[in-house]
């Protein structure tokens, strides 16, 4: 499946996802309060606190088409103008599904690497040693998800890199050409090439990524908001989150960062929405669940931070982040807002 068809198709089966919405997880009373609370996933992990400069803040990306493989859509897929109307109509759903179109988009950016054509296989013909069920995308680096055989890469794919570090059971290779990977059973880190001027080196991009992993310092997640972020929206098949955000508008420029002869063609514009306008940062996720084709629950789920004199009241997060005629829940406490909605069809 090439690339375009694979988005086509991850957005069709979130928007099928969408038609038959049951009721999610409910009210999961916790630490949080009046908030739920979900483990936290195991992408957040890799999330920096910090960005390296850029004027966008930390964002992530995460797409996990193992979660949306068994659903199955008989008639044709959504058109990009009718995705994007949906997008816009309902930030909710458009949020996380950002994150979903985004992600497999930023592997243009290792498309230098010799395994590139391998990590996600094209038109189902998968290689041995190399399982992918999901990708997150955050700053300059790309976290490939599965199943992997080191001893694969170590005879294919290590032409021309230098062994340089192992670490937590991560073999790191690096090449001269600004390029830097590790390897272990369960991920493969990759740092995006850098284009002329970009004030990074691949191989600081894989340590950091890995330092802040295992050492669980400098990440979002290691801070009190953070973690609430992470644990009131929880695991998800699709997911979008931006952490110290000044401007929402500039939360939507990781396709802008995506090096390629092609990007995405749906193009999500916040257009003024007063919910969006003065976030300091959220996670959104979408949730879908299904078994043998058939769809067994589908949820949105957003938690924002907003500056204390800026916190939207419930009314303008039901008016402008979910739908006024869509099954939801919203819960504000201090500057935390949560909201999170089921549907029983698309909206028209």
């Amino acid at each position: 499946m090439k690339r375009r068809q694979f988005l086509s198709t991850t957005l069709a089966a979130a928007g099928a996802a969408t038609v038959a919405g049951c009721s999610g997880t409910g009210d999961l009373a916790g630490e949080d309060g009046p908030f739920p609370s979900r483990d936290v996933p195991g992408y957040a992990g890799w999330v920096p606190e910090a960005s390296r400069g850029a004027e966008t803040g930390t964002f992530f990306a995460h797409l996990d088409w193992t979660a949306l493989e068994e659903l199955e859509r008989e008639d044709e897929p959504r058109t990009d103008d009718e995705t994007e109307a949906l997008l816009e109509e309902v930030p909710i759903l458009g949020l996380p599904m950002y994150g979903g179109l985004v992600a497999p988009f930023a592997v243009f950016g290792i498309m230098f690497y010799p395994f590139s054509g391998d990590i996600l296989p094209e038109d189902g013909q998968e290689v041995d040693g190399i399982a992918t069920d999901s990708v997150t995308w955050t700053e300059n680096a790309l976290v490939f998800h599965g199943t992997y055989d080191p001893e694969l890469f170590v005879a294919q794919y290590s032409e021309g890199f230098e062994q340089a570090d192992e670490r937590d059971g991560y073999t790191v290779y690096v090449a001269p050409e600004e390029l830097a990977y590790a390897v272990s059973e369960n991920a493969v880190v990759v740092a995006i090439q850098p284009d002329d001027g970009d004030g990074y080196r691949p191989e600081a991009v894989v340590d950091g990524a890995l330092e802040r992993n295992f050492d669980e310092v400098d990440r979002v997640v290691d801070t009190d908001d953070g973690r609430w972020l992470f644990e009131t929206t929880g695991d998800a098949a699709m997911a979008f989150g931006v952490w110290n955000v000044e401007n929402f508008d500039d939360a939507l420029e990781p396709a802008e960062e995506i090096d390629a002869g092609e990007e995405p063609r749906v193009d999500l514009d916040a257009g003024g929405n007063p919910v969006l306008d003065d976030l300091e940062g959220f996670v959104a996720t979408l949730v879908v669940s299904a078994e043998d084709g058939d769809l067994l629950e589908t949820e949105a789920r957003f938690s924002g931070l907003y500056p204390e004199d800026s916190v939207p009241p419930e009314s303008m997060v039901r008016d402008h982040l979910v739908g006024e005629d869509v099954s939801h829940e919203i819960t504000l406490e201090g500057n935390r807002v949560h909201a999170s909605a089921t549907f029983e069809e698309l909206p028209s």
